[in-house]
């Protein structure tokens, strides 16, 4: 598995777990289950780009990664903003 797989894997992972948790009247029925198919579309690409120039594509990977981590995607606020409301973190305003 190349390096950036695991990468956009976690990526993938992280966004489907926000939008069956943390979504409004999240349940089973109401996730959006284009997630994995994008996901595994996208770690093929990667893949490809990898063999190409390796350093650009994990990198690229890894941006991923903190672009789910930090944007709200679906139904529900970003993985971020849902970990600091669950530890019930304030924020300056």
């Amino acid at each position: 598995m190349a390096r950036s797989t695991g990468l956009v894997l976690a990526a993938g992972g992280i966004a489907l777990a926000n939008d069956v948790v943390f979504a409004p009247g999240a349940s089973f029925t109401n996730v959006n289950w284009r997630i994995i198919p994008a996901t595994a579309i996208l770690a093929a690409t990667f893949a490809g780009l990898e063999k190409l120039t390796p350093g650009f594509a994990v990198s690229l990977a890894g941006l991923t990664v903190l672009a789910v981590l930090v944007i709200k995607t679906g139904n529900a606020n970003s993985p971020i903003e849902n970990i600091a409301a669950m530890v019930n973190v304030k924020g300056t305003p």
